[in-house]
């Protein structure tokens, strides 16, 4: 391979990194601040960290019209769901229907989103909802375009059982 120093130079992705940790009691999510089109930083105090319900929240990454879209609907029927039935949700009902308008959509949507929380049936929990709307249950979670820098790390650092301030740390 012949590298030059242009190539060192060239401008690099600086998309979007989401976050969701497991611990033992609760979860812990985090998210950058930048919204960028290409390499050109649009925004640099966006949030990318939505709340659904006061026990669950809902990180986004890809299109921030599209997530927006998505959070402001599952937010809709939570709070439906929450009127009918005299309780609040569960985190995996968030989850699910967030899996649900992703998958019936997913020749439109260009987001991927991690969905976390707390509920008094499960404890907290995480679900990834990458592009294409499947759901994957898991201990911790990362997405968007910062999430391949952060694999390896996860897998070293994660444990089960961990304090919340451990869970931080990784964060």
């Amino acid at each position: 391979m012949d590298l030059k120093m242009e190539d060192f130079n060239a401008p690099h992705s600086m998309g979007t990194t989401i976050i969701g940790v497991t611990y033992n009691g609760g979860v812990v999510l985090g998210a950058d601040s930048r919204t960028s089109t290409g390499v050109y930083v649009a925004n640099r105090a966006s949030d990318k960290i939505t709340q659904l319900t006061d026990n669950v929240y809902l990180c986004r990454s890809g299109s921030a019209a599209d997530s927006q879209t998505v959070s402001d609907y599952v937010r809709y029927f939570l709070h439906q769901h929450t009127i009918q039935l005299g309780q609040p949700a569960t985190v995996k009902v968030a989850a699910n229907l967030v899996r649900l308008l992703s998958y019936n959509n997913k020749n439109f949507l260009q987001t991927g989103m991690i969905v976390g929380g707390w509920d008094k049936y499960e404890g907290g929990k995480i679900y990834g909802v990458p592009l294409g709307g499947t759901i994957i249950e898991q201990p911790f979670a990362i997405g968007g375009s910062g999430s391949s820098y952060l694999y390896g790390f996860f897998d070293q650092a994660w444990k089960e059982g961990m304090t919340k301030e451990e869970a931080e740390v990784c964060w």
